[in-house]
This record gives C-alpha cells, structure tokens and sequence, in this order.
C-alpha cells in the first residue's frame, strides 16, 4: 500500500464517522381545524438517535391534535 492510499483511507477513516454524526432531518406535518387554525407539527433531529427522537415528537403532535378535532392537511 503507498503512502497516497495510505493517507486517502485515513481521510476517509476520519472524516465518515463526522458525516454520519452531522447528518440531521426534518419531519413536518401541517394539521387545520374547522375553524381554519393551523398548527405545525415540526421538528429537527441531527445525529442518527436525534432521528428517531424528532420523529416520534411529530408523530405524538400529530396524535394530540387529531385527539382536538385537527385534520392533515395534504
């Protein structure tokens, strides 16, 4: 192996693990009422674990003002 391929796999090495950490994502989900009163059930996650967290916060949003009446709107 040469000293180039050397240095690109611990480039690689170093810099995947950050990507991976770094990445975050974005749920969002707009709910209206009868009256025309619309909320947004959103939030951000950065980080594999923050995912999954931010998604089950939109969903029990989601879950709540169904519970009052709201309607997804498409």
């Amino acid at each position: 192996m040469t000293i180039r391929t050397r240095s690109v796999l611990a480039i690689y090495a170093l810099t995947c693990p950050l990507i991976l950490t770094l990445t975050g994502c974005a749920f969002s989900t707009k709910m209206v009422d009868d009256k025309g009163v619309v909320v947004d059930c959103k939030m951000v996650g950065v980080g594999p674990i923050s995912g999954i967290a931010a998604e089950t916060y939109r969903d029990n949003c989601v879950r709540k003002y169904k519970a009052l009446g709201y309607k997804e709107v498409p």
